[in-house]
Formats: C-alpha cells, sequence, structure tokens
C-alpha cells in the first residue's frame, strides 16, 4: 500500500469519526430549540447535558443550582430549562403553580417516572412512583394509617425512642463511651457530637419500630444491619447520583443493563424482613400500633379512615405493595427527618435568643404535663412549630418539586404554551422559600415569620415544605410529631452550643442530592440543671 492509499484510508476513518461526532452532537442537541421556537425565556443548555452542568461538574449544590436557575428567569412567570436534552418547564410564579398543582390538577397527577416498577420493583411500587389510577387508589387506602388517630397510637413509639435517646447522651456525659462508630467526643461535663450521626440512628429506631414492629438501638449497636443497610439505601451521592443520571439520560439502557437504584442486597433485607413480619404477625396473632399493622389491616380491608369509614376507592394490597411502602417510608424518614433536626439544631446554635425562648416553652409545657410530653401538648406548642417551619424554609425537605403532563394542556401565562401529555413540569422550592418578594430578608433565620400575627402575610404558594395540592407528602405529619419529639426530649436536658466543629456558615454538599454539608453537622451539647 502507497502512501496515497494510506491517506485515503485515514481520511476516510477521520470521516466517519468526525460524522459520528456530528450525529451525536446534533442527537445530544436536538431538543434545545424547543422554548425559542415557542418565545419563552429558557436557560441556556450545555450539548448532552442540558442544565444540569453546574451540579455534574460540583461547582454548585443541587439546591443552590436550584436557585440560581430560579433567579436567572427573574421577572417571567415561567421559563425553559433541560435536563441533559429534555426540555423542562420551571414554573416561578405562585399563581401558576396553584393552577398546575391544584386547580388543574387533573393534567398533573403525576411525578415523572424516571425509575418504574419494572426497573427497580420496591422503589416503583411505592406511592412516591405510582400513577394514574394506581397512585389515587394507593392514596385513598393509605390515607387511614395517617390520621390523628393512628398518629396517636404511634406517638407512644417514637416517644420511647426519645427517651432512649437521651439517655444514652446522659449515659455518654457520666462516663459511658459508646462504640467508635459513634461521632460523640466527651469534654467536660458536656459532649460534642456529629448530630447527622446521631439523628439518623434515632430516626432509624423510630422507624424500625414504628414501620417494621423491629426493636433496634441503633446507639448502643452502631453496626446493627438495619441502620448500615438503611443509610446505604437513604445515600444519593457519589455512584447513586450517577445511578439516578443515568436513568435520566437514558432509561432503556440502564433497564436492559439491569442497573438498580437501590442495591440489591438492600432490597432483600428490607423485603425479607418485612414479610417475615407479617408471616409472624398473622401466624401468632401478634399486633403492634405501627405502619405494618395498619398496612396489614389495609389488606384485609379493615382499615377505616377518622372521616369516611365507608369510603370503598381503595387498592387491593399485595404483600409487594405493602414491602414497597413500608420501605418508601424508611427512606422518607430515615434521612429527611433527621436533615430537619440538624438543620434545627444548628440553627438554634447559632442563635442563641431562639433556642432560649424555645427552651422557655419547653420547661413550660413538661411542667404542665408533670414531666412526660403528651401528644396534644406537643401539637400545641406554637414557637417549636415557628422555629421548625423556618428551618424547613430556609432548608425544605424537598429541593423542588416535579409533575408530569398526563393530557394535552395550554399554561395560561404570557406567552401560553401548549404542553403535551408526558412533558415535565419543575417547582424550584428552594428558589420560592429564598425569594426576597416573599420572604423578606431570606437569608435571615427568623421564626417569626410564622407566627399566629405575621403567618397570614406569606404569599399563598411560595411555601412548600412537603409539597402541594393531592400529591402532597402523605407521611408528613407523622414526620413533624418524630422531630418534636426529638426536640423536646434533647432540648429538656441539653442545650445546643457552637464548637471550633460547628459549620459556619453553612455549605450545602455538591457531591450529591442529600441535603447534608460536608464535615458533618458538629455542635456542643451542655446539660442543663432543669427540675423537669
Amino acid at each position: 500500500m502507497d502512501i496515497t492509499e494510506i491517506l485515503w484510508s485515514y481520511s476516510a476513518w477521520i470521516l466517519v469519526v468526525l460524522g459520528l461526532m456530528t450525529a451525536l452532537y446534533f442527537y445530544g442537541t436536538r431538543n434545545f430549540d424547543y422554548f425559542e421556537k415557542r418565545n419563552v425565556a429558557f436557560l441556556k443548555p450545555t450539548a448532552f447535558i442540558g442544565t444540569l452542568g453546574p451540579m455534574l461538574f460540583r461547582k454548585l449544590s443541587f439546591p443552590d443550582c436550584t436557585l440560581q436557575q430560579y433567579n436567572e428567569l427573574k421577572g417571567h412567570a415561567y421559563g425553559g430549562m433541560f435536563e441533559f436534552s429534555n426540555p423542562i418547564v420551571m414554573l416561578r410564579d405562585p399563581e401558576l403553580i396553584k393552577t398546575v398543582t391544584v386547580k388543574d390538577f387533573d393534567y398533573f397527577t403525576d411525578h415523572r417516572a424516571i425509575i418504574t416498577e419494572d426497573s427497580d420493583p420496591l422503589w416503583g411500587k411505592g406511592i412516591f412512583n405510582l400513577q394514574g389510577h394506581q397512585w389515587k387508589d394507593m392514596r385513598s387506602t393509605l390515607s387511614p394509617a395517617f390520621t390523628s388517630s393512628k398518629m396517636k397510637m404511634m406517638f407512644v413509639l417514637v416517644t420511647e425512642c426519645g427517651k432512649q435517646l437521651v439517655d444514652f447522651l446522659e449515659n455518654c456525659c457520666l462516663g459511658y463511651t459508646p462504640d467508635k462508630v459513634c461521632q460523640i467526643e466527651k469534654e467536660g461535663d458536656n459532649l460534642v457530637v456529629e448530630m447527622k450521626d446521631l439523628f439518623t440512628r434515632f430516626t432509624n429506631d423510630v422507624i424500625a419500630t414504628t414501620a417494621f414492629g423491629v426493636t433496634v438501638d441503633s446507639l448502643k449497636k452502631p453496626s446493627n444491619d438495619f441502620y448500615l443497610l438503611g443509610k446505604e439505601a437513604a445515600n444519593f451521592s457519589g455512584t447513586r447520583a450517577l445511578v439516578w443520571f443515568g436513568y435520566g439520560l437514558s432509561p432503556k439502557m440502564m433497564k436492559m443493563l439491569r442497573i438498580p437504584l437501590i442495591p440489591n442486597a438492600v432490597t432483600s433485607f428490607f423485603r425479607s424482613l418485612i414479610m417475615d413480619t407479617m408471616s409472624t404477625r398473622e401466624r401468632e396473632g401478634i399486633i403492634r400500633p405501627d405502619l405494618i399493622q395498619l398496612l396489614m389491616q389495609a389488606k384485609k380491608g379493615t382499615l377505616q379512615d377518622d372521616k369516611s369509614p365507608d369510603n370503598n376507592d381503595k387498592a387491593v394490597l399485595t404483600d409487594d405493595d405493602i414491602a414497597a411502602q413500608a420501605f418508601l417510608f424508611f427512606l422518607g424518614g430515615f434521612d429527611t427527618t433527621s436533615t430537619l433536626l440538624c438543620f434545627a439544631s444548628h440553627q438554634l446554635a447559632v442563635h442563641p435568643e431562639i433556642q432560649e425562648k424555645l427552651l422557655k416553652e419547653i420547661d413550660s409545657t413538661l411542667k404542665e404535663c408533670g414531666g412526660s410530653i403528651t401528644y396534644e401538648a406537643l401539637n400545641s406548642m406554637k414557637y417549636l412549630d415557628m422555629v421548625l417551619s423556618e428551618t424547613m424554609r430556609l432548608y425544605p425537605p424537598g429541593v423542588g418539586m416535579d409533575r408530569s403532563c398526563v393530557k394535552p394542556y395550554t399554561l395560561p401565562a404570557d406567552p401560553p404554551l401548549e404542553i403535551k401529555a408526558g412533558d415535565g413540569i419543575w417547582i424550584p422550592v428552594y428558589g420560592l422559600h429564598r425569594d426576597p418578594e416573599y420572604f423578606p430578608d431570606p437569608e435571615r433565620f427568623d421564626p417569626e415569620r410564622f407566627s399566629d400575627e405575621n403567618k397570614h402575610n406569606i404569599k399563598p404558594f411560595t411555601y412548600f415544605p412537603f409539597g402541594s395540592g393531592p400529591r402532597i407528602c402523605i407521611g408528613s405529619r407523622f414526620a413533624l410529631m418524630e422531630t418534636k419529639i426529638a426536640m423536646v426530649h434533647i432540648l429538656s436536658r441539653f442545650s445546643f452550643k457552637v464548637v471550633s466543629k460547628t459549620p459556619i456558615p453553612i455549605e450545602i454538599t455538591k457531591k450529591g442530592f442529600n441535603m447534608t454539608v460536608d464535615g458533618g453537622f458538629w455542635l456542643g451539647l451542655e446539660r442543663r440543671a432543669t427540675n423537669n
């Protein structure tokens, strides 16, 4: 082969490669004119990754990326963004959000199904991921399990975990040395604690007893399987974040490769635990005031709603359905509740005047209850509720809400936008919560925003700690009860203090979707001299 033939051969390969690269580029940018053709303001995308670049390349955390995108579309009721090459409509105007999530909910009943039942059964069958009539029937079936009377039943179990938590901390102050896995250091009569580690162990024990009927002491037995596998299940950083992005980029490829979102070892453990628990209860006639028991009643059709006992619009539960709901309940409670507790504790530590006001309310309430908090007294604590509400404004459990259009719809805005079935909607909760138009001086921690005198000033549909409309989080009441119990028990015996390891200011991690900080939530726990 002479030099001419060699050059022609190389040229042909170069042309083939260039052709493939060009085709791939056009494929990866095929929808990037979607909003421009419709005269809609939009965020400028990057080939293949859309508008996800700052988060993918760890330039911004997930919340900060959401806030930046929200601010870039200032002055527009809605705008466009891109999840890889998929166009997504971001809503900014509260009236539009009300329309989509409540008024015209029938057009937006579903979340976007990134991971479905056939690719990850335990995840896909959970109520958050169900769609259409499946979701509606399951919601109707599960709602009676989260009424006030059922919460009151589970209050006793959660309170026992709260007592277990503070007794453990008291013993640490008195000289008990916990396993090195627990991140607790002793300083004189006080403690320095990594609060995320402490609170995830507390929420793990709460979910174990209230959802699975299992008694676990994750503080004294820090390496138990329930905690370790739960921690793995709730971790959406690193490899797990890449898997999530993989499903967003090419769900067909991920299904073909059979890559699950939740590791098989985790799902197998929890599924077996749930099945064994139900089998044992059926065989031995065991009854417990927990979620598994309520779901077993729902399966038999004997679980009644406090308000509508004759409601027949309910799903027929299978054992797999029960396993999926219990597992989703675990995921929701394990990480989000512990995260709320961490941020609330941190804010109280750096704002001692606010903490002092809360301590007085706790002391007064406990005195009225004879030293032991009751369900009714817990729900009457207004300042505690204000503190948690403001914490969730600054650090909402969900950075954003998503919806999927289920039938053709015209968005009533300027300009109006034709939305077809399957199109995605994004509501930037974190951006709305930090918009100075709705929350003056938004970076300031101010529980008084939620006082009886001031909360009416909050514009409707600008505050979404647990979502909006019929798809609002079904377990929100339980999550708040669990959080309040933990705060009352700890602050009845300790106060939060800033220490050298305390992260100030808070910087949300850029490593994944979890709302947390790198290096941990380190705070001091100073023993209180009270008469409670």
